[in-house]
């Protein structure tokens, strides 16, 4: 088997630090101080948190693999596949998109990507909230 298997160590990231210690905190205090403002917590925000915080971890499940020609083996820790939200499941997500994309979706042709952006000072204006207006 080629490489070594080095685990991510999630828990000395800033993020995770934050949600281990304090996403408690802010699930009992959610309804009070930000319900208002914000509309209800969704059940899936929390779902995403623990999931996060599960995610690598071999208490939360892993897999052994062994190599057919040597017989070697190594734990592959499970990973919590949230994508948007877990740094190293969505950079995994990431490049399997774009290789999916590069590989089967566009044309072997030259491609362009060409961004309009309306100023913000226009972004008010009837046209952009989708009223219709004539020009003439």
């Amino acid at each position: 088997m080629a490489g070594v298997y080095r685990p991510r160590h999630p828990e000395r990231t800033v993020l995770y630090r934050v949600l281990f210690h304090y996403f408690d905190q802010f699930l009992a205090e959610y309804e009070n101080r930000f319900e208002k403002e914000y509309g209800f917590l969704r059940p899936i925000i929390k779902e995403v948190v623990e999931r996060y915080l599960d995610c690598g971890n071999p208490r939360c499940g892993f897999a052994r693999i062994r190599c057919s020609h040597c017989g070697e083996e190594r734990l592959l820790m499970l990973s919590c596949h949230t994508r948007g939200f877990c740094p190293s499941c969505h950079a995994k997500r990431l490049e399997e998109w774009g290789e999916w994309l590069r590989e089967e979706l566009l044309l072997d042709v030259p491609h362009r990507q060409v961004v309009f952006v309306i100023p913000k000072m226009l972004r008010i204006m009837p046209w952009w909230t989708g009223s219709s207006i004539t020009l003439s």
